[in-house]
């Protein structure tokens, strides 16, 4: 392969290590890439929605994580409001619940907003000829 040709490999490899947070720089020297090169990578279509994925699927499985304990928290906390020895513990562990309860259902309604939004403006943009 010509050296003026981009590799699809070495672009796939620099959009991982942007997404994960390392430095252009760094990324560029330690692959042997000129620095410029990477910059123009940034630019294209490809590399943009590359990183959006990548990040996407690192919030999805971290979120997975996440979800997997919510319920062990949730059973705990509601244990410490009911059978913890002192009452300001059960207080505070009330409030928490009911907390994080309002917390969670506002973001399902907003979530939901979003998504009729959503659905609103494809339908409307299906319209547009």
């Amino acid at each position: 392969m010509p050296d003026d040709q981009p590799n699809p490999d070495q672009q796939y490899e620099f959009a991982v290590a942007m997404a994960t947070g390392q430095r252009v720089s760094v990324w560029a020297k330690k692959n042997g890439v000129p620095i410029r090169t990477c910059y123009h990578w940034t630019r294209t279509k490809e590399y943009r929605f590359t990183v959006q994925e990548l990040r996407r699927r690192a919030l999805d499985r971290a979120a997975g994580r996440f979800a997997r304990s919510l319920t062990k928290a949730a059973d705990r906390i509601a244990l410490l409001a009911t059978e913890a020895d002192s009452q300001s513990l059960q207080f505070q562990a009330a409030r928490a619940v009911l907390k994080d309860f309002m917390a969670v259902r506002e973001h399902g309604d907003l979530e939901e907003q979003m998504v009729d939004v959503e659905r609103r403006l494809d339908e409307r943009d299906a319209k547009v000829p």
